[in-house]
Parts: C-alpha cells; sequence; structure tokens
C-alpha cells in the first residue's frame, strides 16, 4: 500500500503550480478531468504536468462518473498514485476498475457517518479495497472545489468509526484553517483547491503564499 500523503493540492492547471507545489514541499497534486469544472484539463497537459514533477510528488486523477474505460486508459497514459472517484460511483461501478488505487469522495451533508459507512460494507460485499477515503463538503450543484466549509467542529477521525480507512478531509480548507481542522478532527490528510488559489488570474491558479501557509501549518499540527 503506497503511504499516504498528508497534504493536497487539488486543480492543477499548469507546469509552474505543480513545481510551485513541489518546491513548498506539498505531498500531493490532483489533476482535474471533470469537463465542467474550471480546473478541468486536457489529457496532453496532464502528461506534461506529470512528466515535469514525476518523483517528487504524488499524483492523483479526479474522476466524476467517469466511463471506467477511459480512467484505465489515463491511467496507464499518466501513471498516477492514485484515482480519486468524486462522483456518484457505487460500489459495483468500482469492480470495473479493481486493483487499481480508489480514493473514493463523499460530499457530506451533516457528519453523521452513515452514509459512508453503508458504502464501505457494500465495497466489502464486493471484495473492494479503498485507499482512502475523502470527506468534502455537500453542494446540490457542485462536485467539489466549491469553498464550502465541512462542519469538523463535530467531526472526530481519531475513533475506528470508518473501519480503519484513511481519511482525507476537504471542505473550504485554507492555510488560515488548517491547523485547527487537523487538531480537532485527527485526519490522517488534508486536500484544498480554491483555498488557496489566486484572487484574481487564470481559473485555478495557485497563489505561491496560500500554498506555503496552507503546507506550514498542517506540518504544524501533523507534527
Amino acid at each position: 500500500m503506497t503511504q499516504l500523503f498528508q497534504t493536497k493540492v487539488c486543480g492543477i492547471t499548469s507546469v509552474e503550480d505543480a513545481q510551485m507545489c513541489v518546491d513548498a514541499g506539498v505531498d500531493a497534486i490532483g489533476l482535474n478531468f471533470y469537463d465542467p469544472s474550471p480546473r478541468s484539463i486536457s489529457d496532453e497537459l496532464a502528461l506534461e504536468i506529470a512528466e515535469s514533477v514525476r518523483g517528487h510528488i504524488q499524483l492523483v486523477g479526479l474522476f466524476v462518473n467517469e466511463a471506467p474505460e477511459r480512467i484505465r486508459k489515463l491511467h496507464d497514459a499518466v501513471r498516477f498514485d492514485y484515482l480519486q472517484l468524486h462522483g456518484d460511483e457505487d460500489p459495483f461501478y468500482l469492480k470495473h476498475l479493481s486493483q487499481l488505487p480508489i480514493i473514493k469522495a463523499f460530499r457530506c451533508r451533516n457528519t453523521d457517518p452513515s452514509e459512508v459507512l453503508d458504502y464501505l460494507a457494500a465495497c466489502a460485499t464486493f471484495d473492494i479495497t479503498l485507499q482512502a477515503i475523502l470527506l468534502d463538503a455537500f453542494d446540490p450543484d457542485n462536485y467539489g472545489g466549491t469553498g464550502h466549509r465541512l462542519d469538523w467542529n463535530n467531526l472526530n477521525l481519531e475513533d475506528s468509526s470508518f473501519g480503519g480507512c484513511r481519511v482525507i478531509l476537504a471542505g473550504g480548507i485554507t492555510g488560515e484553517n488548517v491547523h485547527n481542522a487537523i487538531c480537532r478532527t485527527k485526519t490522517q490528510a488534508v486536500d484544498t483547491a480554491s483555498g488557496v488559489e489566486c484572487e484574481s488570474g487564470r481559473p485555478g491558479q495557485k497563489d505561491l503564499t496560500k500554498v506555503h501557509q496552507f503546507v506550514e501549518q498542517a506540518r504544524l499540527a501533523f507534527g
């Protein structure tokens, strides 16, 4: 099992931003292939970004309700460390991606773990092993990256409520609140996208100062 990253910056849209994350000490970057997202990139750009930082940072491919054949094709070309499924993919769908390193994202309406627990139980029935789960804030119109904050004040991941499955916390995380989020929830990893982006510029462009603050504060909390 690959060592799970602690810090991830998602929605990377350029080689320059990918290198910035490497230099800042980010553990993983996410490349988005969901066409409606402003952070979506082409297959060609994804490969260019991956080749520019390979071996220096983990690579995560983000997909939403995508055909398994396309996911496999991109995984073969880019060689992701993880594949993050952020849509409505059910456990039966995951059978088509068996043996691939899957992170399943959940858009949580509240801190009740019932939905996630039921999903994990179904995965066990199909003999599916997830590399991790990601908990994001719910938005009825978007599959993540909204900046909406998950209510982590009432979320404690230190207990074994998810059967030992590794947990990544997302949803409105920034360099200003990541320390508090980690300390309150005891999560094993954190993921941000809009929380480290420039207020102006091209879609998805990351801000150097915000990325550094995110990494520094996360390291303090994890340390």
